[in-house]
């Protein structure tokens, strides 16, 4: 008879294995991109509520447009705030406006959201990441500035009025993944995997956001390109 410790064992690795196999095929999102979103010794997963591969004809406008991944995201429309959003060889891009920003239509207040950028290393160029917007003109993001040196500065928008809570100076590579996390007052930014940034909001910051739940891009360059957006709650 096989050891009792040693069948735990075997039903503990056939757990991870279904596991696995589940992430790989949640509503057609990739492993590869739920795979930043894994939490060592946590029960379980964050729930995908938001996601686009941008899969569409260039020069097609994001404003209005219904992501084209499959459940649980198909639902979505992006709304386009500031500037011209459009997909341009299967990427999302932003026009050159300044704080150029579109958003889905999710609806959490702590969570994250994860953006694959490239094209932004050079150029003075910038992009980033947007959470907690309230459909009009506050939210919170996190931009990446192409410069010497390169830095990612968390934002505050408040009524269209931006105020810089914190920078950090890391190196960009050619293509960078960001994510940005809120929970509650406190907000983490992940470069590549990489934690470079935590800031904790204050009693009236966090008043200002409010009940926002949208999360989305932040542009200002129309040579930065966008890919694999996925936003998960908690």
């Amino acid at each position: 008879m096989r050891p009792l410790h040693a069948c735990m064992l075997v039903l503990v690795l056939m757990g991870v294995g279904l596991a696995g196999v589940q992430a790989a095929t949640l509503g057609g999102v990739t492993a590869n991109s739920l795979g930043a979103f894994e939490q060592p010794g946590s029960t379980s997963a964050p729930t995908v509520v938001g996601c686009d591969s941008f899969t569409g004809t260039t020069g097609a406008s994001m404003s209005l447009r219904v992501v084209t991944t499959t459940a649980p995201c198909s639902s979505l429309v992006w709304t386009v705030h500031v500037g011209t959003w459009t997909i341009q060889t299967n990427q999302g891009a932003s026009s050159a406006t300044a704080s150029a920003v579109t958003t889905l239509n999710t609806s959490f207040t702590n969570g994250s959201a994860e953006v694959v950028l490239a094209s932004l290393n050079t150029g003075g160029r910038s992009g980033g990441l947007v959470l907690s917007h309230d459909g009009a003109s506050t939210y919170l993001a996190a931009v990446m500035i192409d410069a010497t040196p390169d830095r990612i500065e968390l934002r505050i928008v408040n009524s269209g009025v931006s105020t810089l809570l914190s920078t950090v100076n890391p190196t960009f590579l050619t293509t960078n993944t960001l994510r940005l996390t809120r929970s509650g007052s406190s907000i983490t930014v992940l470069l590549n995997t990489t934690s470079v940034l935590t800031f904790s909001l204050s009693a009236a910051q966090v008043t200002s956001l409010g009940t926002g739940g949208r999360a989305g891009l932040f542009g200002g360059n129309a040579s930065v390109r966008f890919d694999n957006f996925v936003a998960t709650n908690p």
